[in-house]
């Protein structure tokens, strides 16, 4: 793409080391997960959840995290458990408008699909006390509003040296309560095209929601997988990291230069300006202030999704111009 010299420039001295991903990060990008990602701790929220001062009562209930919940407790709980539920499978066949995406521009979240009564999804149980099991529905109802209903199955303890045996893991298992979105809501994004991974990998590069970057989503969670099960394989998860991956090392660095020069040179060519033109001074300090606001936006959260969605769909998910943020909307 050619471009003004004085663009060039501009985005050399400004944007560039912005946009380029280093080498840790390439790395993580051809191959799968790796350090170079800007993951979680997965370990800090379960190290600190034991209170030994609570006791527990036949009135607890379990939750069961299979998707952010695996690394992101927002509740209080005084128990965990690294377990499985069996007859369902995890699955990107969700929007989300409201955490990892917004309206315009939906992201890509986990959902447990029927399958056969051999199927695991591997997870984290976590110990409600009782005086807090009402506030802590009311909260996850509401958290789980876009699609999601409650139910309740049997979870099934991990034990690493006996994952394979059935009546062993029989011996250490309990009703928990866990939220599913089921086909028939609005939301829904399991059929058809809107299952295949291409397509699910495309959306989560190009989304970023109130909760975050979406492909963060994703890394956390095969992040988490391997932390608390290590040798247990989610095939889906493994196939949609590496897909998300490789967009990005092969098109990122080169779509974000190609968007934020269209910037830059609307910002030079004057759009959007009131002035006059013969006021030289004005309107250098006007560019000045549209490039120092442009390279402030490019330190927010989502903004590489901004420019993604932009560039190749002609879709806004942030406010570039104003300070409102359209991901609060």
């Amino acid at each position: 793409m050619s471009c003004d010299p004085d663009i060039q420039s501009i985005y050399n001295e400004h944007f560039r080391n912005l946009v380029t991903i280093n080498e840790e990060e390439r790395t993580a990008a051809a191959t799968s997960s790796a350090s170079g990602s800007a993951t979680a701790d997965i370990t800090k929220a379960h190290a600190e959840i034991y209170n030994p001062s609570v006791q527990f009562t036949n009135d607890d209930i379990w939750i069961f995290g299979y998707g952010s919940l695996m690394w992101k407790i927002d509740f209080p709980c005084i128990d965990w458990q690294r377990g499985y539920i069996c007859g369902y499978q995890r699955r990107f066949y969700q929007h989300s408008i409201d955490h990892r995406g917004v309206h315009v521009k939906p992201g890509r979240v986990v959902t447990l699909v029927p399958a056969t009564p051999n199927d695991r999804v591997y997870g984290v149980a976590y110990r409600v006390a009782a005086s807090e099991r009402d506030s802590v529905i009311k909260h996850l109802d509401f958290r789980e509003k876009n699609g999601y209903e409650r139910c309740t199955v049997t979870f099934h303890v991990f034990d690493p040296e006996n994952r394979n045996n059935e009546e062993s893991t029989k011996k250490k298992s309990f009703d928990i309560v866990i939220y599913i979105a089921t086909p028939e809501n609005e939301s829904w994004a399991g059929d058809g095209p809107n299952s295949q991974i291409e397509n699910i990998a495309e959306q989560i590069f190009t989304s970023a929601g109130p909760s975050g970057r979406n492909r963060e989503y994703l890394f956390n969670l095969v992040k988490s997988m391997q932390h608390l099960f290590p040798g247990v394989e989610d095939e889906h998860l493994l196939e949609l990291e590496m897909a998300v991956r490789q967009r990005i090392a092969k098109d990122e660095e080169r779509l974000l230069e190609m968007a934020l020069k269209k910037e830059l040179k609307d910002v030079l060519g004057g759009k959007g300006k009131d002035l006059k033109l013969n006021d030289d001074d004005e309107c250098m300090t006007w560019q000045k202030n549209k490039i120092d606001h442009l390279i402030k936006f490019c330190h927010k959260t989502g903004w590489r999704e901004y420019f993604l969605a932009k560039e190749l769909y002609g879709i806004q998910i942030l406010s570039l111009w104003n300070d409102d943020d359209r991901r609060k909307s």
